[in-house]
């Protein structure tokens, strides 16, 4: 592209002889022009075509002999951009010497003659017909001359600016090109450069997509593998399922064969409730007729065995004829003050159960556990035990750690009993309460502390109640033993000649049950008293005379209520002691009764022994007519 100016330049035929003419203002005004333009054309300008000065002392010149100056059309130097090559111009030209025009200075000057390339017939450029010099006086020729150049100049001018507007038109093509050209590289640029940070920004994510494709294909690896394994796994599943789906079908085979069965047995299951609930009252109804033919109030005797510390006391002479008679006879003889003789003192007693020394506390409580039977029943159940200081009452109703007694006993065989029931559809609701008679006063043995009066009260039903007693919930045998260590703690005692420990008062155990089953209807509501009495002696041995009194004085009242009935006399004295007023209702009436009559085995308490022994045997022989239990069929529960 920088080379076609070059070529176009170079067709150009640049006169011999250039003349510069003009006025002197109109070169001024192209001072501006660029020096690299300014500077091609005057290398165009021979020097001789220069302004001429005058040879002679004549006042012609040359601008006289025109009647106007001489003026050619020059290119418009302003639409010239700055050339981006260097321009060639003929030889005949750049050898020439070039003259600045009027009113600029030469900047160099040559009077060097200008070399003709004439013998180089290979030249393009065309020849100059040679003229003669004229002489320099003669203005005409010359100025003719001058004038013919002109007029080739003129002409070689015009076809030189139509071959420069040619050149220029194509140059201002190839810039317009040029420019489309460099916007479309720099649109390339920018986009390259776009494309280039894309590629990068692309580069990366593929790196990323790279990395996640490796983590993806670990995670493919892992999950391939685990799908292997639950594949395996479901294989073993399926091969399972198909085998219990067969087995399935032998189980519904069975369970269909089962409903019917169950069904079946549903139905002797009422069957069997219809005859448990006869066969259970007829139990209740044999159950009480075998208690009745043993007697609703019996006598349990039982010896107490001597202490190893008690080995230099003499024992009392007793035979045990059967489980049910005693016979004991007095060591030392004595005389009848009446008859002078020696006194026969062998006696023989009959119970419902004589115990040895040797009987275990299992032994004495069989036949006790078939009145707790009794209170499950419905059946008010009063058990005491009755006896001389010192002769076992407290062993034998409280017992000691590892060897229970009989309340203990009671306690854990009756919640057995109602873990059994429970699965008949029986719920039970257990209280107890513990109180002590000292000196004809009831003390709450719960609260020992408390200030509060303690009245016994009956109500309609004749159930005796105790006002501001503290009466416990029970919710297993664990409760209520924890419930009598708390009240024997609290219980009074004191020390006598026969017994260290004496109990002074008489303790009284109750313990009320409910009972109901919502399936056959029925509720009772029962009681069991287990008492354990204050030890008899007389009140000439005694050193507290005052509670030896107070306790022989409510013996004494329980000797003659058992007498009353006994007798079946019309009053029974129940009132005349509190002791026999709150066991009323266990003494006669619907109730069950239980006495121990304790005996001392030494020869000095024979007496007592004996006083024991008969009021027990009087006991023996009371009989009270037919009870009934509480347990009612409630239509409307």
């Amino acid at each position: 592209m920088e080379n076609k100016p070059k070529t176009l330049l170079s067709k150009l035929r640049p006169p011999t002889k250039l003349i510069s003419v003009g006025s002197s203002s109109n070169i001024l005004r192209d001072r501006t022009q660029k020096n690299e333009v300014t500077s091609t054309l005057s290398r165009a300008i021979p020097a001789r075509l220069a302004p001429m000065s005058r040879r002679s002392k004549s006042f012609s010149d040359l601008r006289t002999l025109c009647n106007k100056p001489l003026s050619f059309d020059r290119p418009n130097l302003r639409t010239l951009t700055k050339p981006a090559v260097k321009k060639e111009l003929p030889k005949s030209i750049t050898n020439a010497t070039v003259r600045k025009p009027i009113g600029i200075q030469q900047a160099t000057t040559s009077k060097q003659p200008i070399k003709r390339a004439a013998n180089d017939k290979n030249s393009d450029e065309p020849k100059i017909k040679k003229v003669s010099k004229p002489a320099p006086y003669d203005y005409k020729a010359r100025f003719n001359l001058l004038n013919e150049k002109y007029t080739l100049l003129i002409q070689n001018s015009k076809d030189s600016k139509g071959t420069l507007s040619t050149a220029l038109t194509e140059l201002e093509e190839y810039k317009t090109k040029y420019e489309s050209t460099n916007n479309l590289a720099v649109n390339l640029q920018q986009a390259k450069n776009l494309l280039t940070k894309r590629a990068e920004e692309a580069e990366n994510d593929l790196k990323k997509l790279k990395e996640e494709h490796e983590k993806v294909s670990r995670e493919f690896k892992t999950l391939r593998e685990k799908y292997d394994i639950i594949d395996k796994e479901h294989t073993e599943i399926m091969v399972k399922y198909e085998k219990e789906g067969r087995e399935l079908k032998v189980y519904k085979s069975n369970l269909e064969t089962a409903n019917e069965n169950i069904c079946n047995l549903e139905n002797s299951v009422q069957t069997f409730k219809q005859d448990l609930l006869a066969s259970e009252q007829t139990r209740r109804y044999l159950h009480n007729k075998i208690q009745d033919l043993k007697g609703n109030i019996r006598v349990f005797c039982r010896v107490r065995p001597p202490k190893d510390s008690e080995d230099d006391r003499m024992i009392t002479n007793m035979t045990f004829i059967d489980e049910s008679t005693l016979e004991i006879k007095k060591q030392k003889e004595s005389i009848s003050a009446i008859t002078g003789k020696c006194a026969d003192l062998k006696q023989e007693f009959n119970f419902d159960k004589v115990f040895p020394p040797e009987s275990s506390q299992e032994e004495v409580f069989e036949d006790l556990s078939q009145l707790v039977q009794s209170a499950l029943d419905g059946y008010n159940i009063c058990v005491f035990a009755y006896g001389q200081t010192g002769s076992g009452k407290t062993y034998t109703m409280q017992g000691v750690p590892g060897d229970l007694g009989m309340i203990p006993r009671c306690v854990d065989l009756l919640f057995k009993h109602i873990q059994k029931l429970e699965k008949s559809g029986w719920v039970y609701k257990v209280e107890a309460s513990f109180l002590e008679i000292y000196n004809e006063t009831i003390r709450d043995l719960l609260d020992p502390n408390s200030k509060e009066t303690h009245d016994i009260k009956y109500n309609n039903a004749k159930e005796a109640s105790v006002t501001n007693l503290k009466i416990e919930p029970i919710n297993g045998s664990s409760d209520l033993k924890a419930l009598m260590l708390e009240a024997q703690n609290n219980r009074a005692v004191a020390s006598t000649d026969y017994n260290e420990h004496s109990s002074r008062s008489h303790a009284v155990t109750k313990i009320y049950l409910e009972g109901c089953n919502e399936e056959q209807k029925y509720i009772f509501k029962a009681s069991l008293n287990l008492v354990d009495l204050a030890g008899s002696e007389s009140a000439k041995t005694s050193d507290r005379i005052n509670e030896t009194k107070n306790i022989n004085k409510s013996l004494s009242t329980l000797g003659n209520v058992m007498l009353a009935l006994h007798n079946k006399d019309g009053h029974i004295p129940y009132r005349n002691s509190k002791l026999t007023y709150l066991l009323q209702s266990s003494l006669g009436g619907n109730s069950k009764t239980l006495m121990f009559v304790n005996i001392s085995p030494f020869e000095d308490c024979y007496n007592e022994t004996v006083n024991s022994l008969r009021f027990a045997g009087k006991v023996k022989e009371v009989k009270t007519g037919s009870k009934r239990n509480k347990m009612k069929k409630d239509r409307d529960m």
